[in-house]
């Protein structure tokens, strides 16, 4: 008996280690007496697909050409940003943050620097894009945070208060 456990035992082990183990986690039968692996990156993603397009190419003719974007929580998300400027002064990226802290974000990416792509490193970023050089397309996917209003902005030192929307998670 103690050889046909070791046998089991040795034998899980290597269909475990074969099968890589990543994003699969053991749970329970109905019975709870058989494990079960379940491969969590099989289930599907609900994908929710914006384009983006970062306009204009002065200062005040620059501008997000959509206002407001809203997704169901627990969706993911894609934004295709497309730099429709011409001018090098006309880099974008697009920056989810926590709804109020729009202000707070723009003024800390002029330290974050060019090295950062003008991103603060602060816990209000939900996701940030690289930035989009004039001609430039950049796409950017992330999880919806949990359900309420959030804002979105260009980042690039000036373009904050211009170029910015709102996101809303229902």
């Amino acid at each position: 008996m103690k050889k046909f456990v070791n046998y089991v035992v040795i034998s899980s082990m290597i269909v475990l280690t074969s099968c890589g183990g990543s994003g699969s986690k053991e749970t329970t039968s109905k019975n709870n007496e058989n494990p079960i692996l379940v491969n969590e990156e099989a289930a599907e993603k609900v994908w929710k697909d914006f384009t983006v397009r970062g306009v204009g190419n002065t200062m005040s003719e620059m501008k997000f050409d959509i206002g407001n974007i809203t997704v169901e929580e627990g969706s993911w998300v894609r934004i295709t940003l497309v730099n429709e400027g011409i001018d090098n002064a006309m880099q974008h990226n697009i920056v989810f943050v926590n709804y109020g802290t729009r202000k707070e974000i723009a003024s800390q990416a002029i330290s974050a620097g060019s090295s950062m792509q003008y991103v603060p490193n602060n816990e209000d970023v939900i996701a940030a894009s690289d930035l989009a050089m004039p001609g430039e397309t950049v796409v950017l996917e992330f999880e919806a945070p949990l359900k309420g209003n959030y804002e979105y902005l260009c980042t690039y030192p000036g373009h904050g208060e211009i170029m910015r929307g709102y996101f809303f998670v229902k």
